[in-house]
C-alpha cells in the first residue's frame, strides 16, 4: 500500500472528484484513477461505489468510508513523523481552522492577524467550505475549531451573533416602491423564487410558509450566491439571504411573519487549548462588533 494512493483517496473525497483532485494535487487524471484501481487490488475491495452513473460524483462503499477516516489519520500521523524527525526540538504548534464560505472575509482576515500577532510561531491551516462541509470535517476531528452556523445544541460552541433573513430584490423591482416598509410572505408567492443552495430556509421557515399557506414557485437553483445575487439583479426574481450578506446594489425587505435568523459562532473540538480558546474568542467577539457597528450603520444611512 503506498502512501501516494492514500493521498489520491482523500483528495478525491475532499474536493468532490478525480478531475479538482487532479486539479490540487498538480497531476494528471489518469494517474489519480489508476493509483486508485491499484489501491483498491491492495485491499481487495471496492472503495467507490461505481453503481451510479458515469456522470455522478464518486460515491464510497460502507467500507470505503471506514477506509477514509483511516486513510486520514495515516497521513497525519505521517506527517506528524516528519515534522519530529525534521525538527525534534522546535515546538511548533498547529492549528486548523474552518471558515463557511458565506461570512464576512474582514472580519475572519482581522481574527486571524490578531491570532498571528499573539502566537508568532502558530502555524494555521484553513479550510473553507459550506456549512455542511465544514461540520462534517468537525466532526471528523480535522479542525480544531471553526466559524460557522451554530444553534443551541450545538456542543462546545459559543454564539457570536444572530441576523435576521431576508427579502432580497432588485431596485427596480415592484416591491422597491415600498421600501423600506416590511411585506409578508403572500406578497412574495407570485414572484420567482431564487434558491441559494447555502440557503438558511430551515425547518422553522419551513413551517412558517406552510403556516401562512405560502408557496415559493423556485425558478432557478444557485450554488454560488453571487450568481443567485446576479440573477435578482436581472429582474430574474427575489431570493432569501441573511442581511450581511446582501450586496448595497440590491435592497433588503423585512418580512414580520417570516422570522428566520442565521447564528453565527465559533465551534470548537474536545480538548483544545483553553489559551488559545481565551485568545480567539476574545478576538472574534471584538471583530463581530465591530462588524454588526457597521452593519447597523449602513441599515441606518439606507433607510434614512
Amino acid at each position: 500500500m503506498k502512501l501516494q494512493h492514500l493521498r489520491f483517496l482523500t483528495a478525491v473525497v475532499d474536493y468532490g472528484g478525480v478531475i479538482k483532485a487532479a486539479e490540487r494535487l498538480h497531476l494528471s487524471q489518469p494517474t489519480i484513477t489508476s493509483g486508485l484501481k491499484a489501491l483498491e487490488q491492495n485491499l481487495g475491495k471496492l472503495i467507490f461505489d461505481r453503481s451510479e452513473k458515469a456522470n455522478r460524483p464518486l460515491k464510497l462503499t460502507p467500507a470505503g468510508r471506514r477506509f477514509y477516516l483511516d486513510a486520514i489519520e495515516i497521513l497525519k500521523q505521517c506527517e506528524v513523523a516528519r515534522a519530529n524527525f525534521i525538527d525534534p526540538i522546535a515546538e511548533k504548534s498547529r492549528i486548523c481552522v474552518g471558515v463557511i464560505d458565506t461570512l464576512p472575509q474582514q472580519t475572519i482576515i482581522s481574527v486571524i492577524r490578531e491570532i498571528r500577532q499573539q502566537f508568532p510561531n502558530l502555524q494555521i491551516e484553513i479550510w473553507e467550505g459550506t456549512p455542511d462541509r465544514i461540520a462534517t470535517l468537525l466532526l471528523q476531528g480535522r479542525l480544531d475549531f471553526a466559524w460557522t452556523n451554530v444553534s443551541e445544541l450545538s456542543p462546545g460552541a459559543v454564539t457570536l451573533w444572530r441576523e435576521p433573513v431576508v427579502a432580497v430584490v432588485s431596485k427596480d423591482h415592484a416591491l422597491a416602491s415600498v421600501y423600506p416598509a416590511p411585506i409578508s410572505v403572500r406578497d412574495l408567492e407570485d414572484i420567482p423564487f431564487i434558491f441559494r443552495l447555502s440557503c438558511e430556509l430551515d425547518a422553522v421557515g419551513r413551517a412558517q410558509l406552510k403556516a401562512a399557506r405560502s408557496t415559493l414557485k423556485v425558478k432557478a437553483r444557485a450554488t454560488r450566491d453571487d450568481f443567485a445575487f446576479q440573477l435578482v439583479r436581472d429582474g430574474e426574481g427575489f431570493t432569501f439571504s441573511p442581511g450581511s450578506l446582501v450586496p448595497e446594489d440590491l435592497l433588503s425587505i423585512k418580512v414580520p411573519d417570516f422570522i428566520v435568523h442565521r447564528v453565527i459562532g465559533l465551534q470548537w473540538r474536545e480538548n483544545f487549548d483553553p489559551m488559545l480558546k481565551a485568545v480567539i474568542t476574545e478576538a472574534t467577539l471584538n471583530a463581530s462588533l465591530i462588524f454588526r457597528e457597521m452593519q447597523d450603520s449602513c441599515t441606518t444611512d439606507i433607510q434614512g
